[in-house]
């Protein structure tokens, strides 16, 4: 314990020579959006560093270092004393407001929201919660077994969805990339971390060259000149950034069977894509996108096909931006940016009966998207629709304030969902079809299936046929059962050499 306290004196000692020299010559970045229409405030302070950043060998250390700084207490700082874990929440109760903290894969956010007249002292504990976390020790291990748990029992044997979204990660992206683990780390690694990687993480990474502060609603003079210097006690520099690389480079298709304790199959396809926000042709590929495979909408074709006419399964979508708790969210989530983007395919629960079907009918719906790009009926209904629900994106003021900070982080001019807008209204079929065919990649394509029987799911699909089986009473039309056959023999271009078979309790 001694030698933990050593090393914070030393690490608050450098901070502050290191401020002092700077703070007077350059400020960090602001965004204010002023709204006083409510008596309410909210603040986000976001870093760009996340998962990303973590160590080789220590992954789990950006999320286990901004969980113990949330929930482990503070120093002393200035004029305000210690408090720990329970003492911040009996703080925060009466004043109807909480500091919460999300983590990705290149962004870390702190935010908070309360009322116009409460919010000074909320902000004063955030910005203490930043600068002078205490490492709790007891906290830290509290968290950290509670992410050890995550990574053996929830990934790996409860939470279907994320993890075939996991694993189609680490297969698009490659072994060691930033984003080939994920954001709660690995098992190894977690275990051997100490609280002394989380102080070194937070000196080397919460820094002003990586901070932006944001605020919305009731902005007061005093909060202003608080928001603009409040983390001026923070290290200029730290560790240097480095631009995330490409995915690994390969051709053709591949398969990889994850072997889980699920009574059905979950189906995932994807490979990244040169777009992100910042691209000029973005709206034409997410009106595209959308039409094929809008999430927890039956406008989508997947949703229509796959569930809609014939029961396959839950949920068919597909995303050209990262969608992180998915399974848990109506809306698309802010402040999970990343400078590299994949397009991407989810469809699950089916049958262990009809998983083969379903893969094989979510990749010719794919392929079909490529070459054939989307119906003009398709491109009408779906224009209109965005063009009226993206301002519904931003219905409240922590999502506004939200898409501003991504916003910056991509560096997208002007409003981005006006944009997606105004590209809507002069979108053409022509142009949304050709921006699809050249975004989507047929040439490399990974493929992930979690399955309880992974072996029975790899002769299945590398065989000549594998039909869907409908439930006793259901009756389809001749149409439906004919394109169920073609469905049922569509071949993917796939050898038995790129298949691989993955234990679901060794993968993490």
């Amino acid at each position: 314990m001694k030698s933990l306290f050593s090393l914070l004196a030393l690490l608050w000692a450098v901070q502050a020579q290191i401020a002092g020299a700077a703070s007077a010559s350059k400020a960090y970045p602001i965004i204010l959006k002023p709204n006083p229409a409510l008596p309410v405030t909210i603040i986000a302070v976001t870093f760009q560093t996340g998962s990303a950043s973590d160590f080789a060998g220590q992954e789990g250390t950006a999320i286990l270092t901004a969980n113990t700084m949330r929930e482990g207490g503070v120093l002393a700082y200035k004029q305000f004393r210690a408090q720990n874990r329970e003492q911040i929440e009996d703080f925060l109760f009466p004043l109807a407001s909480e500091i919460d903290v999300q983590v990705s894969k290149e962004q870390i956010t702190f935010s908070t929201k309360a009322s116009a007249k409460e919010i000074d002292k909320v902000f004063d504990l955030m910005t203490q919660i930043i600068l002078a976390p205490a490492w709790n020790k007891e906290q830290f291990e509290r968290i950290k077994n509670e992410t050890l748990d995550t990574l053996k029992n929830q990934l790996p044997h409860e939470d279907e969805e994320e993890l075939g979204k996991a694993v189609l990660d680490m297969e698009i992206f490659g072994p060691h990339h930033p984003y080939s683990h994920p954001v709660v780390g690995t098992k190894e690694a977690v275990t051997k971390l100490e609280v002394k990687e989380l102080v070194q993480f937070h000196h080397e990474f919460f820094t002003q060259d990586r901070i932006l502060v944001a605020a919305t609603g009731v902005i007061t003079p005093k909060l202003q000149q608080k928001l603009k210097t409040a983390f001026l006690g923070l290290p200029t520099f730290g560790v240097s950034k480095k631009p995330i690389p490409p995915s690994v480079s390969k051709e053709g298709t591949y398969l990889t069977i994850v072997k889980g304790p699920f009574d059905a199959t979950g189906v995932h396809l994807g490979f990244e894509i040169a777009k992100n926000r910042a691209s000029k042709d973005f709206p034409l590929l997410y009106l595209g996108n959308m039409a094929f495979g809008k999430h927890r909408a039956f406008v989508g074709r997947l949703m229509s096909h796959v569930r809609e006419i014939r029961g396959l399964n839950y949920g068919a979508y597909s995303y050209v931006e990262d969608f992180p708790a998915g399974g848990m969210l109506l809306m698309e989530p802010t402040n999970v940016a990343r400078s590299r983007q994949a397009f991407k395919i989810w469809a699950r629960p089916s049958t262990l009966s009809n998983g083969c079907f379903l893969l094989r009918q979510i990749y010719r719906e794919f392929i079909s998207l490529k070459t054939e790009g989307i119906t003009a009926g398709e491109f009408e209904l779906t224009k209109s629709h965005l063009i009226g629900t993206a301002p519904l994106l931003a219905i409240d003021l922590q999502r506004q304030l939200g898409y501003a900070i991504d916003s910056n982080f991509y560096g997208v001019n002007g409003d981005y969902l006006k944009n997606l807008q105004e590209g809507a209204k002069k979108a053409t079929l022509k142009t949304v079809n050709e921006t699809l065919k050249n975004t989507l990649n047929s040439d490399h394509v990974e493929i992930v299936v979690v399955t309880k029987d992974p072996e029975a799911f790899r002769q299945q699909i590398l065989g000549d046929r594998c039909g869907i089986t409908y439930g006793p009473g259901i009756v389809k039309p001749a149409e439906i059962l004919k394109e169920d056959e073609i469905i049922s023999k569509y071949r993917l271009p796939l050898t038995a050499d790129h298949i691989q078979i993955l234990d679901s309790d060794q993968i993490f």
